[in-house]
């Protein structure tokens, strides 16, 4: 959510609108980070693509918590950091970043909002994956994140990334424990595993099919079927040998 504050900062001082230049600030940030992920093996900074991995069957579940708990590690790190180094005009912002439901907006919306935006994200996420085009690996999933970002900012701000709103909500309580954990916690990690089982139900292969026993029916004409085809052969060569020795 950093960029939408940075956006607005700009707007300020720039005229132009908010939410424009937000998109702006956020697609010039993927498009930093996006190489800097590849360069390092593919690095994640969200734990519910971690999460949609998981549930979808991809890589080590070991490997995927040990990378969550860098994610959180790093995210309590950042806010420390940005509160001690960020310029002022920034620092009245920070309380915004734990996300939260915009006024007028019914809890249940913003529970939906955020679970949908998960799973739709997650998904596409995985399915990029597969792509064999890496620039469509990169950038899908960027242009997926600026969309519903662009979508979400009139609901919940909004967060799609547990661990960095929690981090900030340990410094600004927004909201009460109820609506951040289940908003902002359960919300997305649900939309997660519903991503990553649509994908595993979507593209496991399929179970191989199983012979069906004969029916004793079945065998018993297989039988006599073999047995009469002896007994023509038996013919055959009696007929035979009988003309043979006839000659």
């Amino acid at each position: 959510m950093l960029p939408w504050q940075v956006a607005e900062y700009l707007a300020k001082t720039t005229g132009l609108d908010e939410l424009v230049l937000g998109i702006g600030v956020l697609i010039s940030a993927l498009t930093l980070f996006g190489p800097l992920c590849g360069f390092f093996g593919g690095a994640l900074f969200n734990p519910v693509n971690s999460i949609a991995l998981m549930s979808s069957g991809k890589g080590n579940v070991a490997a995927h918590l040990l990378r969550m708990g860098a994610q959180l590690a790093g995210a309590l790190a950042g806010t420390l950091a940005a509160k001690q180094y960020l310029p002022d005009y920034l620092q009245g912002k920070f309380h915004t970043l734990s996300g939260g439901i915009k006024e007028g907006v019914a809890f249940e919306v913003g529970f939906a909002c955020e679970g949908t935006m998960s799973l739709v994200l997650n998904y596409v996420f995985l399915l990029s994956l597969d792509a064999e085009s890496q620039l469509l690996t990169t950038w899908v999933p960027m242009i997926s994140t600026v969309l519903l970002c662009w979508i979400g900012y009139y609901v919940t701000g909004p967060s799609l990334n547990p661990f960095v709103s929690f981090s900030w909500h340990l410094h600004y309580k927004r909201q009460n424990q109820l609506e951040h954990f289940l908003v902002f916690w359960s919300a997305p990690i649900l939309g997660a595993i519903a991503a990553g089982l649509a994908y595993y139900l979507r593209h496991r292969p399929p179970a191989p099919r199983k012979q069906r026993r004969p029916s004793k029916e079945a065998i018993a004409a297989r039988l006599i079927k073999t047995h009469l085809q002896h007994r023509e052969q038996r013919q055959a060569r009696h007929q035979a040998h009988h003309r043979a020795h006839s000659d």
